[in-house]
């Protein structure tokens, strides 16, 4: 499985180096989601936004955006996600390691999957 066209086939990682420290990527439980969003304020919208991005450019685009409006929330994110510390994540873990992470993340829970279905639980707007 491959999101938004990124990663091909590739096996998804259950362990992913952030820094130099190795984590597991979570499954996301109704636990986790709710520590998870503790933590954020805008991101859920971006998050949703991104998810709900066609095509590999304008995901890219989506994305960049998104963390550039928001990496003080994408860093805490990732230290919930990841257990770390969110002083770890900010000065130890590259941006490219964090992406990979949440991809990662985004991938193991079929969150494009349970997107479309709950959007598919929303009344359709009459025209």
């Amino acid at each position: 499985m491959s999101l938004f066209g990124i990663g091909g086939t590739k096996k998804i990682s259950s362990e992913l180096t952030l820094g130099d420290k190795t984590v597991q990527v979570p499954k996301l439980t109704p636990v986790k989601w709710k520590e998870l969003f503790e933590v954020v304020d805008r991101l859920p919208h971006l998050f949703f936004t991104v998810l709900s991005t066609n095509g590999q450019d304008d995901f890219v685009a989506t994305l960049v955006a998104a963390i550039n409006l928001a990496m003080d929330e994408v860093v805490k994110i990732v230290a919930v996600l990841s257990g770390l510390d969110k002083d770890y994540v900010q000065e130890n873990v590259g941006t490219d390691e964090i992406v990979e992470f949440l991809i990662a993340v985004v991938e193991k829970n079929r969150l494009q999957s349970v997107a479309k279905n709950l959007r598919s639980l929303l009344p359709k707007s009459t025209q």
